[in-house]
């Protein structure tokens, strides 16, 4: 498979609306969670959540902060990440530091560990288990 079939394999596959923020992110070059809930009338806990699945996935990155005009907070910036190469080298990094991280936990659970220890151990390997399902 070829960069540009894996990419377009990534995009096609999205949920509706996972797949609606990434476009509304593409349409507006830098853009916050709460510019997007505003000028599209969307809840912002949806939007937020989608945001955190796509930066998982490695389709949009922050590209700094800007004011809020209403709380004066400062709110992280969104840019789609258009370079299909890029997006595909992105994944496989972020892919195999979490493949690392899992065997890394793997490796500690096994060499015996407390009860507590395990019981911890167990529950971040399955955290990166399935974040390593975004990249996948």
């Amino acid at each position: 498979m070829n960069r540009n079939t894996a990419y377009h394999g990534i995009i096609e596959n999205l949920p509706e609306k996972r797949g609606l923020v990434l476009q509304l992110i593409s349409e507006n070059k830098g853009i916050t969670t709460q510019e997007i809930s505003e000028k599209y009338f969307l809840p912002i806990n949806e939007v937020s959540g989608r945001i955190s699945e796509l930066t998982k996935m490695c389709l949009i990155r922050s590209i700094g902060s800007r004011e809020n005009r209403h709380t004066g907070y400062l709110n992280t910036v969104y840019h789609a990440i258009t370079n299909k190469t890029l997006v595909v080298n992105l994944r496989n990094q972020k892919a195999q530091e979490l493949i690392n991280k899992r065997d890394s936990l793997v490796n500690d659970y096994l060499l015996g560990m407390s009860e507590l220890g395990k019981g911890i151990l167990e529950l971040e390997k399955r955290k990166i288990e399935k974040e390593l399902r975004w990249v996948e």
